[in-house]
């Protein structure tokens, strides 16, 4: 499926990797599906907020909101009396391949990555730190652009082997997690100012949850939605989300505390 000329020995390295995980872990986020969704969302988080944590805790702004999203699972399974000790999932995360400058073209191009987020750490710092390692060990893989290279393979096969593979994939996480940078202008409609803007992450493979994070004239949401067999209620992960973040900004502050007192004392 994969012209292995194209992406190099390292390419067909990382699909074997990719094709030989293990399936997620059974969780109260992964199971049989019914027909029912439910949605949920936040309020705008401030972009300078994330930007300055990230900052302060030596990472990016994808690190501060999968910890976050992390910690706020992590919430949800204790308050549901599920085991989270050593446990770990994975999230299917679209990557856009297209250059940056590339002029505005119809159709898809993009790649998929897995990153494992550590809900088994009980210490956020630790979560964060464990974070940003499984998202700087994807950044320096071609991950995103061998599964493009299987994906556009995938589309050229009969409907019936294409949702094999899908669902094969699709074993090896357990959501579907997508973190959008919006335009940072204020935009209008019709004249009116648009005053917020959420997406949804298309769900398939049989993954039941779908977390949506935007940015858009200074201001991040978070939304989540879920097969209500599995997550009846996804309002109680949002609210674990104001919580996870306002305990990472506080990680922070007491780090530019650290920092101010070291440069005093040199």
């Amino acid at each position: 499926l994969v012209d292995v000329a194209k992406i190099g020995a390292g390419g067909a390295a990382r699909l074997a990797k990719m094709a030989l995980r293990t399936p997620d872990p059974h969780s109260l986020f992964k199971g049989e599906l019914g027909i029912r969704k439910a949605t949920a969302w936040t309020d705008a988080f401030p972009l300078s907020d994330v930007k300055a944590i990230a900052k302060a805790l030596d990472g990016t702004i994808n690190d501060t909101m999968m910890t976050v999203v992390a910690g706020a699972l992590r919430r949800y399974l204790i308050d549901h009396n599920a085991s989270v000790d050593g446990l770990t999932v994975r999230a299917t995360v679209p990557v856009n391949l297209r250059p940056l400058d590339e002029p505005l073209e119809l159709g898809n191009h993009f790649g998929l990555v897995f990153p494992t987020l550590p809900i088994g750490s009980a210490d956020i710092h630790e979560r964060f730190i464990e974070t940003r390692r499984y998202m700087k060990e994807i950044k320096e893989s071609p991950e995103a652009v061998v599964a493009y290279s299987v994906l556009q393979a995938l589309g050229m096969t009969p409907s019936d082997i294409e949702s094999v593979f899908l669902n094969f994939f699709a074993s090896k996480s357990s959501m579907v997690l997508t973190n959008v940078p919006g335009p940072q202008v204020q935009l209008y409609l019709a004249g009116r100012p648009l005053r917020e803007i959420m997406a949804w992450v298309p769900q398939s493979g049989g993954l039941g949850m779908g977390i949506s994070i935007i940015s858009y004239n200074g201001g991040v949401m978070v939304g989540v939605t879920t097969d209500v067999g599995l997550v009846a209620h996804p309002e109680e992960i949002i609210n674990n989300v104001y919580i996870e973040f306002e305990a990472l900004r506080q990680l922070a502050a007491e780090a530019r505390a650290r920092a101010d007192e070291q440069g005093i004392s040199n």
